[in-house]
């Protein structure tokens, strides 16, 4: 009964803590990329977030494009996050594990925002009259990652393929760089 338990709140911490990391990840990407504000998505993303990034907003002001109050904002949810995790299933934690382990889950959720706009874009193009305001909001995110790709690949028969190696490229990203620094912050902050 204690494991069920223990399962549960390590999933309700999880899941909340990378639900709200996900969304302030997107505040951050729709910032850097000059998104329209009176978009109802961007106004969303906005109306969900301003109340924790705003007041540190005062200390930490954006540097160029990056709002920087976000990304610190970001990291202590992962800090806690996998402070909390640790402390349920398997005791207390190093601190440099848990930053390890920070920097490879923001990593992995900024990746996985990426992939998931490209995959949204993707299906929705394939309904011709619903370019809606989602849509051109999912086109000026993507478009960091899409405009090189489109640049050397070019559209066969009238179809765009861009996507396949951007989301392609993108996992390779995630195996090959952030699953071993996830795991290399495990076997810091835990042992395991």
């Amino acid at each position: 009964m204690m494991d069920a338990i223990v399962n549960a709140l390590v999933f309700l911490v999880n899941t909340l803590a990378d639900l709200y990391v996900f969304v302030l990840i997107a505040r951050i990407i729709l910032v850097w990329v000059h998104a329209d504000y009176f978009n109802p998505m961007t106004k969303f993303v906005a109306k969900v977030t301003d109340w924790s990034v705003l007041p540190l907003k005062r200390l930490l002001p954006n540097i160029k494009d990056v709002e920087l109050a976000s990304l610190v904002l970001i990291f202590l949810i992962e800090i806690v996050k996998f402070f909390l995790i640790g402390i349920l299933a398997y005791g207390m934690p190093s601190i440099f594990g848990l930053l390890l382990l920070a920097l490879a889950e923001t990593m992995k959720l900024t990746l996985n925002v990426f992939f998931y706009a490209i995959l949204m874009q993707v299906i929705l193009s394939w309904f011709p009259y619903t370019h809606s305001e989602i849509y051109n909001l999912l086109a000026v995110i993507t478009a960091p990652i899409m405009r090189p790709i489109r640049r050397y690949m070019h559209p066969v028969h009238g179809f765009d393929i861009s996507p396949i190696p951007a989301l392609i490229g993108l996992q390779l990203i995630v195996i090959l760089f952030v699953d071993p620094l996830y795991a290399e912050g495990m076997h810091l902050a835990f042992g395991t």
